[in-house]
């Protein structure tokens, strides 16, 4: 009785274990989905400013490249209806908006605009799902993830201010946005020194490139950069999203 009893607690344990493991590969998946999303809608939106006198085609192969990878990440998961409907309405709207030729497309704000609310849609979805499976999770994976996710936020806000009539649908917008964003940036990269004292020189040149870009941040009316702040603070989101990976890796072992 009692070996069998010690079987059927074995059994429970690598159960709980397995499912553990589970939620944590989810997790980083639903991360990286997020945050692919946030590529996507950040070079949709370069792609289609109007400080930009001629089209980089890069911009455009840079967002359908993103958006691949949201495809691969989904089916990954199965396919889930409640990402899957959002997600393809975001798809059709950008194929909408490449299918007009190319000054229509340049200065057909509605159709950009509608890609945003629809990419909000998406992101929120994500959001989500990612509530569901984030108890227990790791505090310095979870952190890793917040620093990535604040720091696409900051740059989808600061390319969507470039835009008088496309609105502001991923956050709820309100008077500092930026101030507030940065502070939880600046303030995090301190609480991720700590939790990663091994990773010191990672973060010295993540706090490197983000100060670099800082100050058009917070002056975002002042002399608009848009491809050096998407090179600068993208570099930071993959570094950040690689040693997520890492960790979920490890926390699944």
């Amino acid at each position: 009785m009692l070996t069998h009893l010690k079987h059927v607690l074995g059994l429970a344990l690598l159960c709980f274990t397995l499912l553990a493991q589970a939620d944590i590969q989810r997790l980083q998946t639903l991360h990286e989905l997020r945050s692919e999303g946030y590529v996507a809608a950040t070079y949709i939106l370069l792609d289609n400013n109007l400080f930009e006198r001629v089209r980089e085609p890069a911009n455009r192969e840079a967002y359908n490249a993103a958006m691949r990878n949201m495809e691969q990440l989904m089916h990954a998961m199965g396919n889930p209806m409640e990402l899957r409907i959002p997600y393809d309405e975001f798809l059709r709207l950008v194929r909408q908006l490449e299918s007009q030729d190319g000054e229509e497309a340049h200065f057909n704000l509605a159709t950009v605009n509608q890609i945003m609310m629809a990419h909000a849609a998406v992101d929120h979805a994500i959001a989500r799902e990612y509530e569901k499976h984030r108890e227990g999770a790791p505090e310095k994976l979870l952190a890793l993830h917040q620093q990535s996710l604040d720091t696409n936020q900051i740059l989808l806000l600061y390319q969507n201010n470039m835009f008088s009539s496309v609105g502001v649908y991923f956050v709820e917008p309100s008077e500092g946005l930026f101030e507030a964003m940065n502070n939880r940036i600046v303030e995090r990269a301190d609480h991720l020194r700590v939790l990663f004292p091994e990773q010191a020189q990672t973060f010295n040149q993540l706090d490197k490139q983000y100060s670099f870009i800082q100050p058009r941040l917070l002056n975002y009316h002042s002399g608009w950069v848009p491809s050096i702040a998407t090179f600068y603070l993208l570099r930071n989101t993959v570094t950040l999203n690689d040693l997520s990976r890492q960790e979920a890796t490890n926390a699944a072992s």
